[in-house]
């Protein structure tokens, strides 16, 4: 099944060239077009030189690109290549890398091959306002990739670089010739196949699957390595472990869903959890991306046109219709309730750290689309049974404090102090110690709950939406603390800005 509706929706792709038109413009795809009964022009995918000669004439048509390749290498399909464009515009529209800078945003593509076609696509596509570091280890792919850029004039805006040969990093080594400059991003197309295999293809688990549609290209050491992929892509992530947020988001694409889940499962043990997931459809071809950053203020879960992986090898298959966390939004106070962004931001901020999540800002935006992005963190249930808690609360308390396990509505136990009843001391002291062998026990694991807060002014009112990240706990608890504020806010007097004292009940 042609899965071409999950394309990016940027993607002019997503409607097939007019043969009919293409050939007529250039006449060189006469020489690979057959006309049908039908009298429809068609080209044969199978065909390595009507592959080669499409993806020339469409470069010239689409982007002005003139590009000249080997007889011998990887001839890259447009599709797929602007599929993860799009998505790394998406990813750089929440990482602001072109709002209120004037500096170019700064992107390294490993194994830029010969064409070089991702530098030369992300400068074309962004205006020369992406200014790529294109490396490349095998020397004559090096040339024939320098060639290209100079073909194009874009020398101002792309740098090939040669990997050394005898390197065993894919990253580290070229930093060292930019010790100053941090980047905004990484990408990599990896060679897919290992090179110990005995043939390169997929393995077939089901005995169902299709011969490819298109021409096999490209040379050994563009679709092999030691170990394939995965080994590839666990050798970025061992270097962004000991780079951090000297490249702001690191991206790769991946081309086995195995290796989808397998890479998903390292970042987990790597305890990288800022990470999400997306999936690339063109034609009957489909290929996985996954990025992942260190830098706070680049929350990944709020890229579009992405999925939140959270590594745990049974993710949502990214590319179906239905989204992953989905943000859960209301209204939460009138416009003549609160004066200002600010003030609502203040008020929540102050709510959540009350039951001892911790909150951050992460984006606060002042243009006519007023915004205020936060980011939540919890590391226990403190939101569950609050009504009974302040019920609690008004009643007279003992000398004495003990501590006593509940439920975290996960299932299961953690500890909390309560006032209203006295036990033995020997049972305070045991679960005073499983207190804190459980708080021990958190320190390195995932959050019980990760999500984004986002505060939106509109005409009506001041919204906020919960948007699950990550965490143990799972949606659910983003629906929990979205009532609890609700809940909140009915039970206490809100800031006073207006004579009534405000007390319009929220409106979802």
């Amino acid at each position: 099944m042609a899965v071409n509706e999950f394309m990016h929706p940027r993607n002019r792709y997503r409607q097939r060239p007019n043969f009919q038109q293409l050939v007529k413009q250039y006449s060189e795809l006469n020489e690979v077009a057959s006309v049908d009964l039908a009298g429809k022009v068609r080209l044969d995918y199978r065909n390595k030189r009507a592959v080669h000669l499409l993806s020339k004439c469409l470069l010239l048509r689409d982007f002005g690109l003139k590009l000249e390749l080997p007889p011998d290498k990887l001839v890259p399909t447009l599709p797929l290549r602007l599929n993860y464009i799009h998505w790394l515009e998406d990813i750089g529209t929440v990482a602001r890398w072109e709002q209120e800078r004037k500096q170019p945003v700064r992107g390294i593509d490993i194994g830029c091959g010969a064409s070089c076609i991702y530098p030369l696509l992300a400068v074309v596509q962004s205006n020369k306002h992406w200014h790529m570091v294109a490396i490349e280890k095998a020397q004559d792919s090096v040339e024939s990739a320098k060639a290209n850029v100079a073909r194009n004039e874009l020398q101002s805006c792309i740098e090939v670089k040669p990997q050394k040969l005898e390197g065993s990093t894919i990253l580290l080594d070229v930093l060292e010739d930019f010790p100053n400059e941090r980047f905004d991003f990484c990408m990599c197309n990896p060679p897919f196949y290992d090179s110990g295999a005995k043939e390169l293809k997929p393995q077939d688990r089901t005995g169902k699957r299709r011969e490819p549609s298109n021409a096999s290209t490209g040379s050994l050491e563009e679709l092999c390595t030691e170990g394939g992929e995965v080994k590839f892509i666990g050798q970025i992530i061992e270097e962004s472990l000991l780079l951090k947020d000297r490249i702001a988001v690191y991206t790769t694409m991946i081309g086995h869903k195995r290796s989808y889940e397998e890479v998903l499962r390292i970042l987990k043990h790597a305890s990288v959890h800022n990470v999400t997931a997306s999936r690339f459809c063109q034609g009957n071809t489909t290929r996985w991306a996954v990025a992942w950053s260190f830098d706070d203020t680049v929350l990944l879960s709020l890229v579009p046109n992405s999925h939140t992986a959270n590594g745990n090898g049974n993710a949502h298959s990214p590319g179906k219709k239905k989204p992953i966390g989905k943000p859960v939004a209301c209204r939460i106070f009138a416009p003549e309730e609160m004066d200002s962004m600010q003030g609502v931001r203040n008020y929540l901020t102050a709510q959540l750290r009350s039951i001892e999540i911790d909150v951050r800002t992460v984006l606060e935006s002042s243009s006519k689309g007023e915004e205020i992005v936060l980011e939540l963190t919890a590391r226990e249930n403190t939101w569950s049974h609050q009504r009974r808690k302040r019920r609690a609360a008004q009643i007279p308390s003992p000398d004495k404090t003990h501590v006593i396990p509940s439920q975290n509505g996960n299932g299961t136990e953690v500890c909390q102090e309560n006032n209203n009843y006295k036990k033995r001391p020997r049972l305070e002291m045991e679960l005073s110690d499983t207190c804190s062998q459980q708080a021990d026990d958190r320190k390195d694991e995932q959050p019980f709950v990760r999500a984004a807060v986002h505060i939106q002014r509109k005409d009506d009112g001041y919204y906020v939406a919960l948007q699950y990240v990550t965490g143990v706990a799972g949606k659910d608890a983003v629906n929990q603390i979205l009532q609890y504020l609700k809940n909140t806010i009915k039970a206490k007097p809100i800031p006073d800005t207006t004579e009534d004292g405000g007390n319009e009940d929220t409106k979802c």
